[in-house]
């Protein structure tokens, strides 16, 4: 009785084995043939990228951002990496953000916000025109733009103002000022880190300084403004906040 208990239990042993074996095997095949009808997929005509549509831009041209993508028409959509060529995008100087997307199993679109220009800069011979941020977009003059001197060769285009001290102080300024002067400012004289110099629309000139304390300047130069009125002003010197100076004619 006990060798049929240990016989009937091997052939259970052994039935289970075999079924085991059976159902790795099942999962290999459906395993192997997946993998081949995904190779085969992602090498079918059906699956490659026929378009790269480019929204948002104004100055910039539609070519230049699907180069810079470098998404090939005909590559598999299922090898696409739309955060690489997002990157890649992003560092085209005239781009604030980009977005890639699919919007069809076929298509990508990419979209981009360009930077807006906000300052020109120049040396007299050499001409920039920057944005919010202190990016340089372009090599070329912008008269209607509030407009930056500088004593030597401002930063190329896709650099920072950060790479030139004087520009850097001038650009800082630049953003410290409240809405109604930053209006009022036509010319920025930047002849060194320390050496700024704000023109005004009416004339007046104004001793500003390094780029520090900008609040505290803006206020006593706001304050002199009001009460000066109309008198006539040669120039306002808020280089010390606390005891501002005002030249006359």
């Amino acid at each position: 009785m006990i060798d049929d208990r240990i016989a009937e239990r091997r052939a259970e042993v052994r039935d289970e084995r075999r079924r085991a074996r059976l159902r790795r095997t099942l999962v290999a095949v459906v395993l192997i043939g997946l993998v081949v009808l995904l190779l085969a997929v992602e090498r079918s005509a059906l699956v490659a990228l026929e378009e790269v549509a480019v929204t948002g831009t104004d100055r910039l041209a539609a070519a230049d951002v699907r180069e810079a993508a470098d998404l090939e028409l005909g590559t598999s959509i299922l090898r696409l990496r739309l955060g690489e060529a997002r990157e890649r995008v992003e560092r085209l100087p005239l781009v604030r953000t980009a977005e890639a997307r699919r919007v069809d199993p076929l298509t990508v679109v990419i979209t981009v916000t360009e930077r807006e220009p906000a300052l020109a800069v120049t040396d007299g011979q050499h001409h920039r025109v920057i944005d919010r941020d202190g990016v340089v977009l372009l090599d070329e003059e912008h008269e209607q733009l509030p407009v930056i001197e500088v004593t030597d060769e401002p930063p190329a285009v896709g650099a920072s103002v950060e790479e030139h001290t004087a520009l850097a102080n001038a650009h800082r300024a630049w953003r410290g000022l409240s809405g109604p002067i930053r209006g009022e400012v036509v010319r920025y004289e930047a002849s060194s880190a320390d050496a700024l110099e704000l023109e005004l629309a009416n004339g007046v000139r104004v001793r500003f300084g390094r780029a520090h304390r900008v609040d505290e300047k803006v206020r006593a130069l706001g304050a002199v403004l009001a009460d000066v009125g109309d008198a006539p002003v040669e120039a306002i010197d808020v280089r010390a906040p606390g005891a501002p100076v005002v030249v006359g004619p």
